[in-house]
């Protein structure tokens, strides 16, 4: 029973970020007017994957992205991860440095909106490497996170048993 809720976590976790941002693309685009500024070279205008409306679906994530659904969902996964393991109070502060670091990295509205651009940017694109900074502006703030992450589980795998290190294994999905 333990290793079907591991497994349910470790699924959930691997879809936990894509999977409220498209349904509300979705919705949006389903019932979004359609944009017909092809001619003018607006890249937003049509999307390249059978007639879906990449313009309608940008503008859904600049209007409705928070990270806060995908937090919520998180947070619910690890209380439920924190339940299975066993988590005592003793190794409360080492779980929460873990959670803490873990749901810090679901992106800030400020970040997305930055890799994306804003709904009244120019149609010839940013200036010059604009996108190519955010980019990298991201993913350095990515590696601060990343580094406080992995030693909030150092400390954290060195305050658990060797039970609960076992129950905390999620293992491999096979295809077989």
């Amino acid at each position: 029973m333990k290793k079907r809720i591991i497994v349910s976590i470790a699924a959930g976790m691997i879809s936990i970020a894509s999977l409220p941002l498209v349904a509300r693309a979705q919705d949006a685009a389903a019932t979004a007017p359609a944009q017909t500024d092809v001619a003018s070279g607006d890249w937003r205008a049509r999307g390249t994957s059978g007639g879906d409306d990449f313009g309608a679906r940008l503008d859904a994530v600049r209007r409705h992205y928070s990270g806060k659904l995908i937090r919520f969902r998180l947070a619910g996964m690890l209380a439920t991860q924190e339940t299975a393991i066993g988590i005592r109070s003793d190794q409360k502060d080492a779980w929460r440095a873990y959670t803490t670091a873990l749901l810090a990295l679901v992106p800030e509205r400020e970040a997305m909106l930055d890799l994306i651009g804003d709904a009244d940017e120019d149609p010839r694109g940013p200036e010059a490497f604009a996108r190519a900074e955010a980019v990298a502006d991201a993913l350095a703030d990515y590696a601060t996170k990343a580094t406080a992450l992995k030693q909030a589980i150092t400390a954290l795998r060195a305050a658990l048993t060797p039970a609960q290190l076992e129950a905390a294994r999620i293992p491999r999905l096979s295809h077989g």
